[in-house]
């Protein structure tokens, strides 16, 4: 996973590459949780496998990345991955922007 910049509408656009696993997740966290931009977009479009039991471990990402009050979006995710997100109770746009419909606080301890 790289990080490729920032705009100057102050976006920070993570590219995830290879194999989207627990492992993989826990380092995006790290990573876009440490990051200041109001704007986070992860670009799975360069992901080979996204394993189905990290999903829930990007769900707790977006979840975070909203209730601190950043925007953020999901590119190059597949149908099945967003439906499974969707289950989770995340919601992405056509656009990729995400919108978190249901929060249980008691799991996403920082």
């Amino acid at each position: 996973m790289e990080r490729i910049g920032e705009t100057a509408s102050e976006e920070a656009v993570f590219r995830i590459e290879g194999r989207f696993d627990q492992p993989a997740a826990i380092r995006l966290r790290q990573r876009v949780m440490a990051d200041e931009a109001p704007r986070a977009i992860l670009d799975f479009s360069h992901v080979e496998t996204v394993d189905d039991a990290a999903l829930p471990f990007l769900t707790v990402i977006l979840t975070l990345l909203r209730r601190k009050g950043r925007d953020v979006s999901l590119l190059g995710l597949r149908g099945h991955q967003v439906r499974v997100l969707h289950h989770f109770g995340i919601e992405v746009a056509g656009g990729g922007s995400v919108t978190v419909l249901i929060s249980n606080e008691e799991t996403l301890e920082d």
